[in-house]
C-alpha cells in the first residue's frame, strides 16, 4: 500500500510543477519539477527512498525512446542523415573520449572508465527543453530541425557508450579495439533485431485493423507493451535493448504514416495517451533527482576521495569543454541544406539548445547500487556531476539565447497571440446573427470567451469590483424605474432582493453556494408543496435557480420581471464595456458572462439546439479561415498554422462531445 501512496505523492509533485512553469514560462520546467522534489526529501515518507536503477533504463527510457523513435520525421531524418551520423555518433564519440579523458587527467580518483560513462551519460540532448525560448521565425528553422532529428540518435549512441564503458569499469578490463567491435556489435545487433520485431508488429497491427480489430484498447495497449517486450528480448540476447526500441519505434512509425485516415480514432488515442505517458515519465525523472540530491549532496560532502568543490569544477568543465566541442562541430561540420547569413549564430543555437534532460538523468539514475558485491562508492558522486551539467545546460540557454539571438518573439508567444486572434474572430463571426438568434449567440459567444481564461486567469478582486461597478449601474436604473412609476414599490422591493441574492450566487465561493442551494430547496420544495421539487433544485446550480424562483416570486404577485431585468442588463452590459481594459479583460468576460447568462433564462426563448450547432460551425469556419489567409499570406509559419489547426479540431472535438451541456 505504501509503495503506490509514494508514486501517487510523486506525480502530485510532478502536477505541482507542471503548474509552477506554465505561469512562469521563461524558466525551464525542470527546475521546478527539482525543486519539487527537494521540497518532499524532507517528508518522512521519502527518507531514504530510492528506485532500483533497473528500473529507470525499463520502465523510463525504454518507452521514451520508442515513443521519440516513432514521432520522428522520416523526411527530415533521411534528408538530414549525414548530419545525424556527424553529431550523434562521431561528435558523441569524440566528446566521450576527449572530455573523458581530461576530466581523467584532473581527477586521477576518478577511473578512465567511469570518466568516460560520465561522459555518455551527458552525451544525449534535449531540443524541446529550452524550446520555449528559441526563436519562432523560419530564420533559424533548419538548425531547429537539426536539433530535433539529431536527438533521437543522439540518445541511443550515448545510452550505449555508456553500456560499454561501465561494462569496463565492472570487468577492470578496456582497450580501445575491443570497446569499438563491443560498440558496432551492441549497436548493429540491436537495430537489427528492433527492425525484426518491430516489422512482425506492424503486420500484426495491420492484420488487426484489416479484420476490424482496430479499438484504442486493442492497438495502443498492444503499443504500450511493445518497447519493453522489445528491451527484454534484445537484451537478453546480448545487444542494445535501447537500440532495438529505437529501431522497431522506427519501423512502426512508418506503419503509423501508412495508416493516414485509417483508424482515426485510434490514432487520436495514441497521440494522447504517449503525450500524457511522456510528460509524467519526464516530470517524474526530475521529481526523483530533487529527492535524491540532499542524500547525494551528503554523500559528496563526506567523500574523501574527491572534494565536492572538485565535483562542481568538473562539472561546469565538462559542460564547457561539450559545449565547445558542439559549437565548433556545428559551425564547420554540420551541413545548413541553404546558405545562412548568419553562419555563427547557426552553430551558438545549436550548441547550446543541445541541453541535457530527461535521457541524461535516466541514465545517471541508472548507475549500479552494487559493483562486484562492493557498494558502489562513487555513485553519488557521478549522479553530483550529471546534475551539474544538467542544471547549466539548462540555464545557460535561457540567460545567453534570448540576447544573442534577438530574434523576437518565441514559438509559446506567437501561438498565444495567434490563439487569442482565433477567438476574436469566431466571436465577430457570430455579431451579424445576434438579432436573429440573439439566445443561441450569447451561448456560442460565451463558451468562446471562456476559453480567454486558459491564457489569463481571472483576477477575483477585479471581478468583484467589476461587479459592484455593473450592480451599482443597474441599481441606479431600479431607482429610476421606482421614481418614474414604472414600478411600484413592492416590484422595487422584489427586485432589489433579488440583485441582493444575486451578489452572494455570483461570488461563487463553495459555502455560498451551499446555503443557495439549502435555500432555493427549501423555498422551491415550500411553493410546489413537493419534496422532489426540493431535491431537484438542490442538485441545480443556484446561477440557475435564481432566476427561475424569483420569476416565480414576480408571477405570483402578478407582476412581471423581465422588463426590469431587460434594463438593468443593458445598463450593467454598458458598465462593463465602459470600465474593459486589456488588464481586466478576462475579469469583465467572466461578469459579463453571468448577466449574459441571467439575461436569456429570463428575457430570451429557449435556445435550439440546432441553431447552437450551425452557430458553431460558424464560429470554427470563420477560425479556420483565418489560418489559411493567414498563412497563404505568409503572415504565420506551416508549424504555427498547423498548430492552430490542431486546436481548431480539439475545439470542434470537445463541441461535439458536450453538445447537450450547452442548452442546461
Amino acid at each position: 500500500m505504501e509503495p503506490v501512496f509514494l508514486i501517487l505523492l510523486l506525480l502530485v509533485a510532478v502536477i505541482g510543477g507542471n503548474v509552477l512553469a506554465k505561469h512562469c514560462p521563461h524558466i525551464p520546467q525542470p527546475f521546478f519539477l527539482i525543486g519539487m522534489g527537494c521540497l518532499f526529501a524532507f517528508l518522512p515518507l521519502y527518507q531514504g527512498f530510492r528506485l532500483s536503477p533497473d528500473i529507470f533504463t525499463l520502465a523510463i527510457i525504454a518507452p521514451l525512446m520508442y515513443n521519440e523513435a516513432e514521432s520522428v520525421s522520416r523526411y527530415w531524418v533521411g534528408r538530414g542523415i549525414v548530419n545525424i551520423l556527424s553529431l550523434a555518433i562521431v561528435l558523441v564519440i569524440l566528446t566521450v573520449l576527449v572530455v573523458g579523458v581530461t576530466v581523467h587527467g584532473l581527477l586521477p580518483a576518478l577511473p578512465l572508465s567511469l570518466a568516460f560513462a560520465l561522459c555518455a551519460i551527458v552525451t544525449p540532448t534535449d531540443a524541446a527543453a529550452v524550446s520555449a525560448i528559441t526563436p519562432a521565425n523560419d530564420e533559424y528553422r533548419i538548425p531547429q530541425t537539426i536539433l530535433e532529428n539529431e536527438s533521437l540518435f543522439n540518445d541511443a549512441s550515448g545510452i550505449v557508450a555508456f553500456d560499454l564503458a561501465l561494462a569496463a569499469y565492472v570487468s577492470g578490463k578496456f582497450t580501445v579495439g575491443s570497446a569499438l567491435v563491443d560498440f558496432g556489435r551492441e549497436f548493429f545487433g540491436g537495430l537489427v533485431v528492433g527492425a525484426v520485431i518491430g516489422l512482425i508488429l506492424a503486420q500484426v497491427r495491420q492484420l488487426l485493423i484489416r479484420g476490424g480489430d482496430d479499438s484504442p484498447v486493442v492497438l495502443v495497449t498492444l503499443e504500450l507493451i511493445t518497447p519493453f517486450l522489445l528491451y527484454y528480448v534484445a537484451d537478453l540476447s546480448g545487444f542494445s535493448g535501447i537500440l532495438a526500441v529505437v529501431a522497431a519505434g522506427l519501423v512502426q512509425g512508418i506503419e503509423r504514416e501508412q495508416l493516414r485516415l485509417t483508424a482515426s480514432r485510434m490514432q487520436q488515442v495514441r497521440r494522447n495517451v504517449w503525450a500524457l505517458i511522456t510528460e509524467v515519465l519526464s516530470g517524474l525523472v526530475f521529481v526523483l533527482l530533487g529527492i535524491s540530491l540532499p542524500r547525494v549532496m551528503r554523500l559528496v560532502w563526506h567523500n574523501q576521495q574527491l572534494k565536492w568543490w572538485q565535483l562542481l569544477g568538473a562539472g561546469v568543465l565538462i559542460y564547457g569543454l561539450k559545449l565547445g566541442l558542439r559549437l565548433i562541430w556545428s559551425r564547420y561540420f554540420v551541413w545548413m541544406h541553404t546558405p545562412s547569413a548568419h553562419r555563427w549564430l547557426d552553430s551558438w543555437l545549436m550548441a547550446l539548445s543541445g541541453a541535457n534532460g530527461t535521457i541524461t538523468l535516466a541514465l545517471a539514475f541508472s548507475l549500479p547500487l552494487v559493483v562486484n558485491g562492493q557498494t558502489f562508492a562513487l555513485r553519488g558522486s557521478l549522479i553530483f556531476m550529471a546534475a551539474v551539467v544538467i542544471l547549466l545546460s539548462l540555464l545557460v540557454p535561457s540567460l545567453v539565447l534570448p540576447r544573442i539571438l534577438a530574434a523576437g518573439p518565441t514559438m509559446n508567444q506567437v501561438q498565444a497571440a495567434w490563439t487569442h486572434r482565433l477567438r476574436e474572430t469566431a466571436i465577430a463571426a457570430l455579431i451579424a446573427q445576434q438579432d436573429q438568434y440573439p439566445s443561441e449567440t450569447l451561448i456560442v459567444s460565451d463558451a468562446l470567451r471562456q476559453q480567454f481564461q486558459r491564457q489569463n486567469m481571472p483576477n477575483r478582486r477585479q471581478q468583484r469590483q467589476l461587479f459592484r461597478q455593473a450592480d451599482t449601474a443597474e441599481e441606479a436604473v431600479v431607482s429610476t424605474w421606482a421614481d418614474q412609476g414604472k414600478l411600484t414599490a413592492s416590484e422595487a422591493r422584489d427586485y432589489r432582493r433579488f440583485l441582493q441574492y444575486s451578489r452572494f450566487t455570483v461570488d461563487q465561493r463553495w459555502w455560498k453556494n451551499l446555503i443557495l442551494r439549502l435555500w432555493f430547496s427549501v423555498h422551491m420544495g415550500r411553493l410546489d408543496r413537493n419534496l422532489q421539487t426540493a431535491q431537484d433544485t438542490f442538485m441545480t446550480s443556484p446561477l440557475v435557480m435564481e432566476q427561475i424562483f424569483w420569476q416565480r416570486e414576480f408571477e405570483k404577485k402578478n407582476a412581471d420581471i423581465r422588463p426590469m431585468e431587460r434594463a438593468g442588463y443593458r445598463a450593467a452590459i454598458a458598465a462593463l464595456d465602459q470600465c474593459q481594459t486589456p488588464d481586466n479583460r478576462t475579469a469583465v468576460d467572466v461578469i459579463q458572462r453571468y448577466y449574459h447568462e441571467r439575461h436569456r433564462r429570463i428575457n430570451l426563448a429557449n435556445p435550439d439546439e440546432n441553431v447552437i450547432y450551425q452557430l458553431f460551425l460558424d464560429a470554427f469556419h470563420a477560425e479556420y479561415e483565418l489560418v489559411q489567409t493567414a498563412f497563404a499570406q505568409q503572415e504565420i509559419t506551416a508549424e504555427v498554422a498547423q498548430t492552430l489547426q490542431h486546436q481548431i479540431i480539439l475545439d470542434e472535438a470537445s463541441y461535439l462531445e458536450n453538445r447537450t451541456t450547452f442548452l442546461a
